[in-house]
């Protein structure tokens, strides 16, 4: 894999609905900003979903860097496809324009799409871990279970309205809703077999726009943070939505934490899989993490 010498030609991938229209109300002030760091910067309108994976293809030998610019969906499916490309790959980078936009808060990048636009034109270049199944990526998690249930659950209305208050509001109606399923995990560094809740293997800290679950993710270590869920509580919900699951060092009553390069998973029955929102797939499956796999350009983050 190679990265061409310099960063001057920007492809901006544009989701025009993300966030209510968020970006384009912004959009003069976001190209200003980008056009202070590349000497061209094209931008490409998405009307539907897989039109960024086609942008994506066309580009690949046009572009020095291709930015997703609109929300969690968007940065998903243009980062898998450049996770894909072989020979001389373009760099990655995101403008936030979404409502929980996990992944780019994981990246540094500043919520307000103007101030990351400048954050972007610095071009601070880092390599990133990306996680990888049957031949998908996945930037920020992939989940089975309570996770499902909870992104199944949430209205698009109350989404945007409330942002991350819908997460909220989603797992206590899932936490009342949920079906447990048997669960085999095998990795080099855990293995479990049982009645489970939930599993969720995460390369970023965020979802739905906090970091309930692994605060201290590492980027760029090769390894993907796993949580196994055996039996949701009341207690146990609260203290993810209030943050204070943080000291992932020791197992909990009822949960398990571990941290591997490569999990298979097996269920019965086949679960739904969540991958950073996308839901499509079912298992089984074998995950693996990409250890710094992606050129992408980072904001205001330590590495």
């Amino acid at each position: 894999m190679s990265m061409p010498s310099f960063l001057n030609k920007a492809a901006i991938i544009l989701n025009p609905n993300a966030g209510q229209g968020r970006l384009q109300k912004q959009w003069d002030q976001v190209l200003e900003g980008l056009n202070n760091g590349f000497t061209d910067v094209k931008v490409y309108e998405t009307n539907e979903p897989g039109d960024g994976a086609v942008f994506v293809k066309k580009l690949q030998h046009e572009a020095d860097v291709i930015i997703a610019a609109g929300g969690d969906g968007t940065v998903h499916e243009v980062a898998e496809a450049i996770a894909a490309m072989e020979g001389q790959i373009p760099a990655f980078g995101i403008l936030p324009g979404g409502t929980c936009n996990d992944f780019s808060r994981a990246l540094g990048m500043n919520q307000d799409p103007v101030l990351a636009a400048q954050q972007l034109s610095q071009k601070q270049m880092r390599q990133i871990d990306i996680g990888e199944f049957g031949g998908e990526y996945f930037t920020n998690f992939w989940g089975i279970g309570l996770i499902t249930h909870v992104s199944e659950s949430i209205d698009p209305t109350t989404k945007d309205k409330f942002g991350r208050l819908s997460y909220y509001l989603s797992a206590a109606k899932s936490l009342q809703t949920w079906e447990p399923f048997d669960l085999k995990v095998q990795s080099e560094e855990f293995s479990f077999e049982g009645e489970a809740a939930m599993f969720l293997a995460v390369n970023g800290p965020f979802t739905g726009g906090i970091k309930p679950f692994f605060p201290n993710t590492d980027l760029q270590d090769g390894k993907l943070d796993c949580l196994v869920i055996e039996k949701p509580s009341v207690s146990f919900v609260w203290d993810v939505l209030q943050n204070r699951l943080t000291d992932t060092s020791v197992e909990g009553e009822g949960y398990h934490y571990f941290q591997s390069s490569e999990i298979e998973i097996q269920t019965t029955p086949p679960q739904l899989i969540d991958c950073d929102g996308e839901r499509k797939d079912r298992t089984p499956s074998i995950i693996k993490c990409m250890k710094q796999k992606l050129h992408t350009l980072t904001g205001d983050v330590s590495f």
